[in-house]
């Protein structure tokens, strides 16, 4: 998938939200940025927003290296 350079950005501080909240949710609640809050920010589409969600939670899970 194609990345503009903020979308990039976003995908990448929302991996290391989203590692930090499954981290955190095993000791309590989570306070942080969600993931949904900074793909937020870009005011993506619908049909976009569904597409960096998968691309984060693949990255985050080490489904998707690159």
């Amino acid at each position: 998938m194609k990345l503009s350079c903020a979308e990039e950005i976003a995908v990448r501080r929302a991996v290391v939200a989203y590692r930090a909240m499954q981290e955190k949710s095993r000791k309590g609640v989570f306070l942080g940025v969600t993931a949904d809050q900074i793909l937020q920010e870009l005011d993506p589409t619908p049909i976009r927003w569904v597409a960096l969600a998968s691309l984060v939670v693949a990255r985050a899970e080490g489904e998707f290296i690159p």
